[in-house]
């Protein structure tokens, strides 16, 4: 059986591609897998890192509009198309499998042209112009949240979940996590995740609500990438003093640091959603406010409506409204342990695998 994995621009888009493959060489050992997508974008490195060939192609963001000045996407469309093709004709891959960003557009419609299956992912509660249009084409459409199977052609839909890394279905206990992490064990542990760029505005609060929070309870691992260095030095100076209970790092060991955490302050990109529902973590969300199509409050309403977490919007929350709810839920045992079981209730841990499911039922129908 043959393979293309396709899906980038960000590591959100190119990290569940990732676990779908590892679900595949479960399936069958002898697959053979290829990533194809941009250059530009992480899943390069991401695919060496697991082991997978890569190919890149040109691609660009759907155009807007008529305008002349966005005829250039059009035409890297075009060129990423053509070099699909030839890729594509090269490995003779039995199905595709597309899990979203514009990188996979030209791959996709490559595969359909040569009369091959191909299975989409879609992972936010509101579908990316991409997948939206790239659907039609498709066998089968898979989606993280039963609220966007509208959007789809119905006959194609099946809810899997978000598929996510092999290494959150076998999580240490909280006590090993924080072991391993070199934490304390009796203290009140808060993740924060910024994101692999850091979320600037998410640190400036949680540094300033930091103040009102520290009481010699709570811990914090703080992820707050790679991109806001300065900003980071300059406020662990003059705030920290070598302080022990707040530890700021650019990355962070995800399931480990899941795992170990009493809650998580994040942004709520599906990925991290999906990993934080299968560490049961209840969760204070504060979404990119500049998302395209506003996917990130959708998404992280459609976790609050269910119990599992706080959705504070951007530009109203302030250091004193975060350093509340942190407060009020430390102070809550009752309420973070119905928070952490409505999580677990929307955790999908065979999401990979029920998308591998998919992709191999199809290719075995190519191979009849």
């Amino acid at each position: 059986m043959r393979v293309v994995l396709t899906g980038g621009g960000t590591g959100g888009h190119a990290y569940p591609a990732i676990a779908i493959a590892e679900a595949l060489r479960d399936l069958d050992p002898n697959v053979e897998l290829l990533f194809v997508g941009s250059s530009a974008g992480p899943e390069k490195r991401i695919a060496s890192d697991a082991g997978i060939p890569f190919k890149s192609v040109a691609s660009a963001p759907f155009p807007k509009s008529f305008a002349a000045s966005e005829f250039l996407r059009l035409v890297r469309i075009v060129r990423g198309l053509a070099s699909s093709v030839i890729v594509l004709r090269a490995f003779r891959p039995d199905v595709a499998v597309g899990t979203g960003g514009y990188t996979t557009v030209p791959v996709l419609l490559a595969q359909r042209l040569l009369r091959k299956p191909l299975v989409i992912h879609e992972q936010n509660v509101i579908p990316g112009r991409a997948n939206r249009w790239i659907s039609q084409f498709a066998d089968r459409v898979c989606i993280t949240f039963d609220s966007s199977a509208s959007c789809f052609p119905r006959h194609k839909v099946l809810l899997t979940g978000l598929p996510i890394r092999k290494e959150f279905l076998n999580l240490p206990s909280k006590k090993e996590a924080r072991k391993q992490l070199s934490f304390r064990e009796d203290l009140f542990t808060l993740l924060v995740v910024g994101g692999s760029l850091g979320a600037r505005r998410l640190n400036e609060l949680m540094f300033e609500a930091w103040t009102l929070i520290n009481d010699g309870t709570t811990q914090v691992l703080h992820q707050a990438g790679a991109g806001n260095t300065d900003q980071i030095q300059e406020w662990s100076k003059r705030q920290l003093c070598g302080e022990q209970t707040y530890r700021i790092e650019p990355y962070v060991d995800m399931p480990v640091s899941m795992a170990a955490a009493d809650l998580l302050i994040g942004r709520s990109g599906a990925s991290t959603l999906a990993e934080a529902m299968a560490a049961c973590l209840p969760c204070i969300l504060v979404p990119y406010p500049h998302s395209v199509s506003g996917e990130q409050m959708a998404n992280a309403r459609h976790i609050a409506d269910r119990g599992a977490a706080i959705v504070f919007a951007e530009n109203e929350l302030t250091p004193q409204k975060l350093a509340s709810a942190v407060t009020d839920l430390r102070s809550s045992p009752e309420r973070l342990q119905e928070m952490s079981e409505a999580s677990r209730s929307l955790s999908k841990p065979n999401a990979a695998a029920d998308v591998a499911k998919v992709v191999v039922e199809l290719a075995s129908k190519v191979q009849k």
